[in-house]
């Protein structure tokens, strides 16, 4: 059954994500995953055993590293032959980030087998003292079913109002985007709030829409598979991240 617009609306606000079953139908999943597959093979075989350690500034435009064994392989709107505005999620984005909301990058995650949990962080970082209604918007997409073995994304509940530095001077806004060691959803509580881990099982065609200001981690992969969930990014016109892609080579340099 579809959410309540309402209902989606009250549950963002609060808890910063949204998890929408089912949106998502087989046809579509078939053609992310057969480009994600495609794409992948050539970068992995490019990057042969080149180290590249942790994060986008120590990767490629092609590929980063954002976890020991976890992969963010970027991939266009045209490269998935969708219209990243057409796609069924795009009614809940345009609800929340405006009609004229832009596209602002897409791609895959393939956390393999063994992979470590990442690090507490989040994708980008408030503009404003006063807590103002998000400006990027990331939508996950399961292409298959997730299990907790292999590592599904964990959040902390409503931490998007909390991760505000602009607010909080106690808070470091480099190592809130940069996974550093020692940042937990634990620096964000206060005597009144206690703020709560949330991660669940992902079916395939699930889809779940979460505030890029969301303190959240891809947990360890403790299963034989690998992990391929597909992303969808989403900005306010007018708003520019800095801190997603950061690389300044590509892997195909000479």
């Amino acid at each position: 059954m579809p959410i309540d617009l309402n209902e989606f609306d009250r549950k963002m606000a609060s808890k910063g994500f949204v998890l929408l079953e089912k949106l998502c139908e087989q046809t579509v999943l078939a053609q992310l995953k057969s480009v994600c597959q495609v794409r992948s093979k050539i970068l992995h075989e490019a990057l042969g055993d080149k180290d590249i350690g942790i994060g986008s500034v120590n990767g490629y435009d092609e590929i980063v590293q954002r976890s020991k064994d976890r992969w963010d392989i970027p991939i266009s709107e045209v490269e998935f032959g969708f219209d990243a505005k057409a796609l069924p999620w795009w009614p809940f984005v345009a609800r929340l980030l405006g009609d004229d909301a832009e596209h602002a990058f897409s791609g895959v995650v393939s956390s393999e087998p063994g992979s470590p949990a990442q690090e507490w962080h989040i994708d980008s970082p408030h503009d404003s003292v006063e807590h103002l209604p998000a400006h990027m918007l990331n939508v996950f997409v399961a292409l298959e079913d997730v299990s907790m073995a292999m590592g599904p994304t964990e959040f902390a509940v409503g931490s998007h109002r909390h991760t505000n530095h602009l607010r909080n001077p106690a808070l470091v806004v480099e190592n809130l985007l940069y996974q550093s060691s020692g940042i937990s959803p634990e620096i964000l509580n206060t005597a009144e709030d206690k703020l709560e881990c949330y991660s669940s099982a992902f079916e395939a065609g699930n889809c779940l829409i979460f505030d890029d200001r969301m303190m959240h981690r891809g947990l360890a992969n403790e299963s034989e598979k690998t992990r391929h969930v597909v992303y969808f990014s989403y900005r306010k016109n007018g708003y520019r991240e800095s801190t997603h892609f950061e690389a300044k080579r590509s892997l195909f340099d000479s």
